[in-house]
């Protein structure tokens, strides 16, 4: 049965190591081209003495066929059984980052492209780390041109230790490394029997498997306001929900002004009692209050503010080709809101295709640079950390009135950084026939915790207890508690997820409980 739900889905990589051809086979695969578009394609090729083109089907611009460079994000859509598609072909060419950055930025997942035959290059970590950059934590890699070195697996393994380090490096964990043909269609929507050493998913197997990011109603209230529009003496405040939900009755507070109230109505257009809006959704709401809310404020939910401050502490990554220099000012666009700031100093200056540290303590930052940056804001900023809500964790700079780079929200007035909260594990036990456990998928991915006499002695007695992740940035803290405690941590990783075991003794020494994880 199909989803009705569309997933927008960014392919990057180095310039020629097929993204259009991987795209092109992915709709010949899935019975998604039009005749006509079919007979345009032949056409095409047949005027340039080339062999059918499956890259024909994303490049659009008539400029790129003469240069065959992809030079544009070109947008189409495809489906499977199981849901519909957006993909966004974006430019791997290093002149055309910003193209790329446009195009991956609005995705939910991404698959990134390697050739087998030239293994990881220069472009191919800078798009990795601007993913990262980004927040896109769903990615898929996979290691096109594989008919071009007879589909050997010592060279593909090789590959995905590559690729699968520099990830590492950047905080991104790959869903899968699958081994492809574009061209013969190996391990794209079947498996032509090449890779008969892979048993992993095809890559549309591993596309059916991803979620969409904006369906997360387990993560706190954002909606930045984007207008606000008053007649019939009421006001009624517009703006997309960026991530939770909204509902009539919730206590709410506006930042950073700091205004509460309750929501008294949630509408749409010609439904005035709509109750409710939910992550993706553009709504209108009313609140009890009479307020006088500008363009640029973050609704949230009362019991779990963003983090609101003057300094901002961000990874930015520098696109404009005049140099990023401590004591400049700048304007950050992050959701409505915008603020005047000044770069008040440069902590880090990084080579993105390599992460090398260049320079510690620079005074600018040179295009296509990375760098940790501190910014001191002439107007307070409502903001989350990017590891928490992506959606309110990333920014655009711009600069004499263009975009200059993007940057991730490291940390916001580091006292009162956003979606940290204290979680009392003790109020957090579960106990049921299939063990003992703590439920963490809802929560963020660096909480502070506290633990209480009644775990420890739980522990004391021979017990263990599993704890249900959401990330695996979540285990650092527990590892803190381990530490602090004198407590046993054993860490798995499986298919549904991350998880991992306290327990007081040796876990070797403890009988295992009925709840298992698999490996």
């Amino acid at each position: 049965m199909q989803s009705s739900e569309t997933l927008k889905i960014v392919i990057v990589g180095h310039v020629d190591h097929g993204k259009s051809t991987l795209i092109g086979r992915l709709f010949y695969d899935s019975g998604c081209i039009p005749e006509s578009r079919y007979r345009e394609i032949e056409a095409t090729c047949r005027a340039q003495g080339r062999e059918f083109e499956f890259a024909y089907l994303m490049d659009a611009l008539e400029e790129e066929r003469e240069q065959n460079i992809t030079i544009d994000t070109a947008s189409t859509y495809f489906a499977t059984a199981s849901r519909s598609y957006e993909i966004i072909d974006a430019p791997g060419h290093k002149q055309f980052l910003k193209n790329m950055i446009t195009g991956a930025a609005s995705a939910d997942a991404a698959i990134l492209l390697v050739d087998g035959g030239e293994g990881v290059r220069e472009q191919t970590r800078r798009h990795a780390y601007v993913l990262s950059l980004l927040g896109i934590k769903q990615v898929v890699v996979a290691v096109n041109k594989l008919d071009r070195i007879g589909y050997d697996q010592r060279t593909f393994r090789s590959v995905e230790s590559d690729i699968c380090s520099f990830l590492h490096n950047v905080g991104l964990v790959p869903t899968g490394v699958i081994p492809i043909s574009a061209r013969d269609g190996e391990n794209i929507a079947q498996r032509q029997g090449h890779t008969r050493w892979y048993e992993g998913p095809t890559i549309l197997e591993a596309l059916d498997a991803f979620v969409r990011i904006r369906d997360d109603g387990n993560l706190p209230l954002r909606l930045p306001v984007q207008d606000v529009y008053k007649w019939d003496d009421r006001r009624l405040y517009v703006g997309r929900v960026e991530s939770g939900r909204i509902r009539t009755g919730d206590s709410i507070v506006f930042l950073p002004s700091g205004a509460v109230s309750r929501v008294r109505s949630v509408e749409q257009w010609l439904a005035p009692e709509l109750g409710q809006g939910l992550a993706g959704d553009c709504v209108g709401f009313t609140t009890e209050d009479e307020l006088f809310i500008e363009r640029g404020e973050l609704l949230c939910h009362s019991q779990t503010p963003a983090g609101v401050g003057n300094e901002l502490r961000a990874s930015v990554f520098w696109l404009a080709p005049e140099h990023l220099k401590t004591g400049a000012t700048v304007n950050l666009k992050l959701a409505t809101a915008e603020v005047t700031a000044t770069v008040a100093a440069i902590e880090e200056r990084l080579d993105s295709s390599t992460l090398e540290l260049r320079e510690r303590h620079a005074t600018e930052l040179l295009p296509t640079e990375v760098g940790t940056v501190l910014f001191a804001l002439k107007s307070p900023l409502a903001a989350d950390l990017y590891s928490d809500n992506a959606a309110l964790g990333r920014f655009v700079i711009e600069t004499n009135l263009q975009i200059g780079g993007g940057g991730i929200v490291r940390a916001i007035d580091a006292e009162r950084m956003a979606g940290v909260r204290t979680i009392n594990i003790d109020e957090r036990l579960f106990q049921d026939d299939e063990g003992s456990w703590v439920d963490l998928t809802q929560e963020p991915d660096k909480p502070i915790f506290s633990i209480g006499s009644y775990l420890l002695d739980f522990l004391t007695t021979g017990n263990k207890v599993l704890f249900k992740l959401r990330s695996p940035h979540q285990v650092e803290p527990l590892a803190l508690i381990a530490y602090e405690h004198n407590l046993y941590l054993e860490f798995s990783r499986h298919r549904s997820g991350a998880a991992l075991f306290l327990s007081r003794m040796s876990p070797a020494k403890i009988a295992d409980p009925e709840f298992t994880v698999s490996p």
